[in-house]
């Protein structure tokens, strides 16, 4: 891996868990790969991300923990119920691309951070050139991030951005009157439901590349329309669109057109 790449990299994960990364190649193992962690814990007292080329079309995405990540381990197994879903729901994200097991023998609804045993491993199968720095990068995007923002989420990270807060809808004053939205709560459900308009299909980094950094989170209820801030849940009242149906879906007020509306516009669902 390049410099520049594994820089990119890290880049990728900040922006995906609200949390400083560190990201290095690795040459631990006969094929060289890359591994992550949080930089203020390190690579000994927290969770430990790699991956690695695995056979001749595979890539292999772990979770272990340091032999000093002790306290981390009981931070994350009392994490709250909230938390704990919204790790899960990341989880089968990233499980999503491959097949995942978890160990000491856990379920992918159910699991916790139990002990220093904890692990787990994904396989991502049918990878075209698993050496090639392309297809390390996509499997890292789809897989390393929503797997590291769940490790981040039961650490307990949040979002660097000053009086941010998990409710949406909370009034501020400035020049006129507005509703803050979470921007945890933006960077989970991209974590979870991906960069793909749930509107048109169109993922605008495969259209425009570097320059498609422009999917928009859309609230299923709108906060405009709240009468007290109440928590969102990334997994089920958020979902990504982008810019085009975004705008297509509030062209309707003061209730919003659903996805699903746009979707039969579009084509794509019944009428």
């Amino acid at each position: 891996m390049t410099p520049q790449r594994t820089e990119t990299l890290r880049s990728v994960l900040e922006d995906g868990t609200g949390a400083a990364v560190h990201v290095d190649t690795d040459t631990s193992q006969v094929r060289t790969g890359l591994t992550a962690w949080f930089s203020d814990l390190g690579s000994r007292s927290g969770p430990v991300l790699s991956l690695h080329p695995s056979g001749l079309r595979r890539h292999k995405v772990s979770v272990r923990f340091g032999k000093f990540a002790r306290p981390c381990i009981d931070q994350m197994g009392a994490a709250s119920a909230e938390r704990q879903t919204t790790a899960r729901a990341l989880l089968r994200r990233a499980a999503s691309q491959g097949e995942c097991s978890i160990a000491p023998d856990q379920k992918i609804d159910e699991w916790r951070v139990t002990g220093s045993e904890f692990a787990i491993d994904i396989l991502v199968r049918d990878v075209s050139s698993p050496r090639d720095e392309e297809a390390i990068v996509r499997t890292a995007e789809t897989v390393m991030v929503p797997l590291m923002a769940a490790m981040a989420e039961l650490i307990g990270y949040e979002d660097e951005e000053p009086e941010e807060h998990d409710t949406e809808g909370r009034l501020t004053h400035s020049v006129v009157t507005r509703r803050e939205r979470s921007a945890r709560n933006r960077l989970l459900c991209l974590s979870i439901h991906g960069h793909r308009c749930a509107a048109c299909g169109l993922e605008p980094g495969d259209l425009y590349g570097d320059a498609g950094s422009i999917i928009e989170v859309h609230h299923l209820e709108p906060v405009s329309m709240l009468s007290e801030p109440r928590p969102y849940d990334p997994a089920i009242d958020l979902v990504p669109l982008c810019p085009n149906c975004h705008r297509a879906v509030h062209t309707r007020r003061p209730v919003p057109w659903t996805v699903e509306d746009i979707r039969r516009k579009l084509g794509h669902g019944p009428a």
